[in-house]
């Protein structure tokens, strides 16, 4: 441990001698860093003014209440920090008691591109998909442990107990537990009401949206899930994990339903709920896209950053 405690500090002046060398080269008006326990220490360590930074969740919500040091880092980097950003009321809070002031935080949403995340991509894909009588849910956050992608596939049993012909499409992008997760239908004897996808692009991932009936999303942790916010530009109703931050989104039983971390019965209860009434599907699908058009736009979103640029540049 205390071996690599000093590789750690090696490296970390290394790098930031590195980073310096950099931004002299670059000679930028503005430097924004993202994610703060890694890039924004090392941006707020190379001295350079003004600078912004990004927390993008478990940065903030998760690792300064794992070590101390972790905890130092943040503390050092939010006070050094010219401008800082997040997308979550949560999170602004949460670096409150970190930083000792929210003077300098501002809430910008990653955001969706409403030209290319809505309902318009026709459902018809779902002939393509092999799911053109069956009701769909839909996962798209990674397989990592985070992510409660087991909890789930506990769900499935429940719900295809109701409703046989279901399909549970569980999308990966870069988790490691896909073998895990796979092993796991076969033990539960729900393979054939599970499609595994893996890396697609946004035009593959509209068609799996707009072809599914209802989205799911319960991690254990998480600031404002872009991933949710896609799902509810294609109109669909949410089931996610009570967690501070989607209850900035999602109200129960208004746009869809919360239910509690690792929870597999009250999320297939869920889900049931959903899948047997169309009409509040509908409904809760209308609500979400005029939520996210209000709060979720990307073009408005980016629009605020560019005007927090200007207002460090003067």
């Amino acid at each position: 441990s205390k071996i690599w405690g000093i590789s750690f500090i090696i490296n970390l002046l290394f790098t930031t001698i590195q980073v310096r060398k950099l931004i002299k080269k670059i000679n930028p008006d503005i430097l924004h860093a993202h994610f703060i326990t890694n890039y924004g220490l090392l941006s707020s360590l190379s001295g350079f003014h003004p600078l912004v930074v990004t927390a993008w969740g478990s940065d903030i919500l998760r690792d300064p209440f794992r070590k101390t040091k972790n905890r130092c880092a943040v503390q050092y980097v939010l006070k050094k920090a010219d401008l800082i950003t997040c997308d979550s009321n949560n999170t602004k809070q949460v670096m409150a008691t970190l930083n000792n002031e929210t003077q300098n935080s501002h809430i910008i949403q990653w955001g969706v591109d409403l030209n290319k995340f809505n309902s318009s991509i026709n459902a018809a894909n779902a002939k393509a998909l092999n799911m053109k009588n069956a009701y769909r849910v839909i996962s798209t956050r990674s397989f990592e442990s985070l992510y409660n992608i087991d909890v789930i596939i506990k769900a499935i049993p429940y719900v295809i107990n109701e409703i046989p012909e279901v399909k549970f499409i569980l999308k990966n992008a870069y988790g490691s537990k896909e073998s895990e997760l796979r092993d796991l239908t076969k033990e539960l004897g729900v393979s054939e009401s599970v499609i595994f996808v893996g890396m697609i692009d946004y035009t593959e991932m509209l068609a799996y949206l707009n072809a599914a009936d209802v989205f799911v999303s319960v991690p254990s942790s998480d600031s404002t899930s872009v991933s949710l916010l896609e799902a509810m530009a294609c109109s669909l109703p949410t089931i996610v994990s009570d967690l501070p931050a989607n209850r900035e989104w999602v109200k129960d039983d208004w746009n869809g339903y919360i239910v509690s971390v690792r929870d597999e019965k009250a999320l297939a209860n869920a889900i049931l709920k959903l899948l047997t009434n169309e009409k509040k599907r509908l409904l809760f699908g209308r609500r979400n896209y005029e939520l996210v058009k209000e709060k979720g736009d990307y073009e408005k979103n980016m629009k605020k950053m560019e005007e927090l640029y200007e207002s460090l540049l003067r």
